[in-house]
This record gives structure tokens, sequence and C-alpha cells, in this order.
């Protein structure tokens, strides 16, 4: 059996073993976790508001013509 220890140098060891355990559990969930995402990226895929279409270049398409039907490829 070992010396007996001071009650204080036990506590101020058990401190520095938390504080190490803590760390290696920090580093071991940034290895298994996925990262975290930027809640403000989210949005960053979509597409702002259509442009209304008076201020297109494209003509806009009458009412009465037909539009062209996608046939199915086989």
């Amino acid at each position: 059996m070992g010396p007996w220890k001071n009650e204080d140098d036990i506590k101020a060891e058990l401190r520095v073993l938390t504080e190490q355990l803590r760390h290696l559990r920090e580093e071991l969930r940034s290895m298994v976790a996925p990262p975290k995402r930027n809640p403000s990226r989210a949005f960053l895929h979509r597409q702002s508001w259509p442009v209304p279409r008076e201020l297109r270049d494209e003509p806009a398409v009458a009412a009465d013509t037909p539009r062209k039907s996608r046939r199915k490829r086989r």
C-alpha cells in the first residue's frame, strides 16, 4: 500500500482528472457526431422570389395557345 495522501491533494488531483476527462469526451463527441450546421445557412439554398412577368425578358404566353405536352420516354 502506498502512503496516505492529504484530502486536499486528493481533491486537487480529482479536479485535474475530471477536467482531462471532460476534454477527452469533447474530442470524442467531435469525432463521432456529425458537424453542427449553422442555422443561418439553412436558407441559402433557396432562391429569391420569382421576377414578375412584366420585368422578364421573355414574352408572356397567350392563354389560348396550347402548351406542348412532354412524351414519356420508354
